[in-house]
């Protein structure tokens, strides 16, 4: 189907469904012709290896009632339309590209909903309006819309918060995580969960400014990004109650021991080994999904029919929510041993009086209470 969108650019764009949802969607690669009839590069509008994302907000947002939705950054609507068919929520979809404005109110006609549009910067967006629930979605990090949107939430309002720079979260370039987000980060076996715990603990240092506490509702990290549902409270005590929750990592990477520790400095130390930490953060150390919250997602995740989906939100409620995960594979190949059976694994720390469980994080790792010293005798068993 070619369609003219902000009377510059023909697109083809495909039909396609997602959820109950129909959306028109560019297909892959984009075409236009310039003037001299040269492809023309345009926006990229939609995302299929983000539908896990807009499956789990839509899933999140069934749960809550009578609510106001805002999707600051929503480039084709796919997720602020599926808010409004799937959850039925009052909705308001900005994007500052008009090419996705227009887009936008095709996909809102297509499927027969009222929606409220707007062509604006996300932050001006936000400085204007509050909102229930705001979604920010960015490519690459949330970082410049964070203060906004925490502003622009009302009371006992919700984020939801999407970080693709996974890279320097996750320490590949550790200049930049701190430049974005005012932490070290730790290259390491578990530094997806260190990722998302430093980008948590970054929403709530920004939430603390405005005097605003945070609790996580629902977080995940999939594929290349980071993704977090959080509530927030307002006041101080509430804010400081948050701020509580803040502190650091501490790493060896010679035996790979790892401890952790809250409060707002870290601290000098140095591992049993005798080699020095490495240390990471800030980073949040509180809870990272909230289970009756999450028993309720799952419940309105039904409909969706995403066995991707189903499977990742009942691995999360299933996980330990103890700091930090464990990758059996890369623990075994640091000490040249082969790795157990996981089933094995688990039978002997549930032997112990150890809880254990798998982990979403890492396909071959492990959340346990139990410390690495207890942990490591199982392996070599």
């Amino acid at each position: 189907m070619l369609i003219s969108l902000a009377g510059t650019i023909t697109r083809m764009l495909n039909e396609i469904t997602e959820g109950s949802t129909r959306l028109l969607v560019a297909e892959k690669g984009t075409l236009g012709k310039t003037d001299k009839g040269r492809e023309k590069k345009a926006p990229v509008f939609y995302n299929p290896r983000m539908k896990i994302n807009r499956d789990v907000c839509c899933a999140f947002v069934r749960t809550l009632d009578d609510i106001t939705f805002a999707d600051t950054l929503a480039g084709s609507g796919a997720k602020g339309i599926r808010v409004a068919v799937e959850a039925g929520h009052k909705v308001h979809l900005n994007d500052g590209s008009m090419h996705a404005f227009d887009l936008i109110k095709k996909n809102a006609k297509l499927n027969k909903v009222k929606v409220d549009v707007s062509n604006e910067d996300a932050n001006l967006f936000l400085v204007k309006n509050k909102f229930d629930f705001i979604d920010i979605d960015p490519f690459g990090t949330p970082v410049p819309f964070l203060d906004n949107a925490v502003m622009a939430a009302k009371k006992d309002g919700y984020l939801g918060v999407t970080a693709t720079d996974t890279a320097p979260l996750c320490g590949v370039y550790p200049k930049a995580c701190f430049r974005k987000y005012g932490a070290k980060p730790l290259h390491s076996e578990f530094c997806h969960e260190v990722g998302l715990r430093i980008l948590l603990g970054y929403v709530a240092r920004t939430a603390a400014k405005y005097k605003r506490g945070l609790k996580c509702l629902l977080s995940h990290s999939t594929e290349h990004y980071f993704r977090l549902y959080v509530s927030l409270s307002t006041g101080k005590q509430k804010a400081d109650a948050s701020l509580r929750e803040i502190g650091y990592v501490y790493y060896c990477r010679k035996c790979l021991h790892r401890e952790y520790k809250k409060g707002f400095l870290p601290e000098e130390g140095v591992c049993k080994c005798k080699n020095p930490f490495e240390v990471a953060g800030p980073l949040w150390l509180g809870k990272i999904k909230d289970d009756p919250v999450l028993k309720s997602v799952i419940k309105g995740s039904y409909y969706l029919k995403s066995p991707k989906t189903e499977r990742l939100l009942n691995t999360i409620l299933e996980e330990i929510d103890a700091p930090f995960y464990f990758d059996v594979h890369k623990i075994c190949k640091n000490k040249k041993i082969n790795s157990p059976p996981f089933d094995e694994i688990v039978e002997a720390l549930l032997e112990e009086g150890y809880s254990v469980s798998r982990t979403h994080f890492c396909k071959t790792g492990i959340k346990t209470d139990a410390p690495l010293n207890e942990l490591l005798p199982l392996l070599f068993a």
